[in-house]
């Protein structure tokens, strides 16, 4: 019931205009046509006259308004509506220069024009108007193309900063390395400078070679030692994932005292359970071997082997491979024990 109030007063207010605009312009245009006529016949024959011609006009507004409304076509109502708007605007120009002044006349001849041109804007967005319904669907595809826009446009700035970053690590990269370079370079004309000046005569006084910084095997060892708290002593969770900052050659197999004896048996039941070959020190060895090696080395002991023995381990067995890769199948090993129930 409420809803049917609120359309009836939108409809109320969307009509009013038109409606009043067309009541003023039949009243003004009856007692216009009415006075002139008067001079020439009786009073009640004149506006009489007045009152059949507005009637016509009216008429013909309503048969066009349900056309317009209705979509189909009415070429004799339109053609009368603007045959008797042109007489109207006509007539009270007339009326208001004979009567009145030119300001009431032209005043006179705009409100028929004026109540037309509402009328049929009231009737066009009257009959275009959409269901609810439509409005909903046209209301929800706008909303996702909006949404869809917004993520596009955070996508975009998203990969635009990642591009800024990345050239702003380059760059700070290739600052470094200039530094570098030319710290080295003037540290070997100091050099030669001072071997020009003061030439090294006698084996004694050759400078010992400088001790060479950290390799990326001694870094994952250190990192392989890091504790934090709610972490196993001896567990290293940084160091399987530390990527080498330079190519590794292959670890060398080399044999260590202190590790409990292998049980080698054990590994070519654990290879038989995988499905493949037993792996063999000093071989190439695959991905499933690979990892067939560290599970059997982990849980060689109790507790089982953190990253640094598995790999302590890994070579006093004699196995060769690049430490990065066995960095990788030992991380891949931790997820795939962490995954399991």
């Amino acid at each position: 019931m409420d809803m049917e109030w609120k359309e009836a007063a939108r409809r109320a207010v969307h009509w009013s205009l038109p409606v009043g605009l067309t009541g003023l312009s039949l009243g003004w245009t009856v007692y216009a046509v009415g006075e002139i006529l008067a001079h020439q016949a009786p009073a009640p024959l004149a506006y009489t006259v007045a009152g059949i011609y507005d009637a016509v006009w009216l008429y013909a507004l309503a048969m066009e308004t349900a056309h317009r409304r209705q979509g189909s076509s009415g070429k004799l109502p339109a053609s009368l509506g603007w045959l008797f708007l042109v007489t109207s605007v006509g007539v009270l120009f007339t009326h208001g220069l004979l009567y009145a002044t030119a300001v009431v006349a032209v005043i006179g001849a705009v409100v028929p024009a004026a109540a037309k041109a509402t009328l049929i804007m009231a009737v066009d967005r009257d009959s275009t108007r959409i269901s609810p319904a439509a409005q909903q669907q046209i209301d929800a595809v706008r909303s996702a193309t909006r949404d869809q826009v917004a993520i596009g446009r955070a996508v975009t700035g998203a990969k635009a900063d990642r591009q800024r970053t990345a050239a702003v690590l380059e760059r700070e990269e290739r600052k470094a390395l200039g530094r570098a370079q030319k710290e080295r370079h003037q540290a070997a004309k100091k050099l030669e400078k001072v071997n020009k000046k003061h030439p090294v005569t006698a084996a004694a006084d050759v400078p010992q070679e400088v001790p060479a910084l950290f390799s990326d095997e001694d870094l994952a060892q250190v990192l392989g030692q890091w504790t934090q708290e709610g972490v196993s002593p001896g567990v290293s969770p940084v160091s399987p994932q530390v990527g080498p900052v330079s190519p590794v050659p292959e670890l060398p197999a080399s044999q260590g005292e202190g590790h409990t004896p292998l049980d080698w048996p054990g590994l070519a039941q654990v290879a038989a359970v995988a499905g493949v070959e037993t792996p063999e020190p000093g071989e190439p060895l695959t991905e499933e071997q690979l990892t067939v090696v560290l599970r059997w080395l982990r849980h060689s002991e109790n507790p089982p082997l953190s990253y640094r023995k598995a790999l302590a381990a890994y070579r006093a067995a004699g196995f060769s491979a690049k430490e990065e890769r066995v960095r990788k199948a030992y991380a891949a090993l931790i997820d795939a024990e962490d995954a399991q129930p």
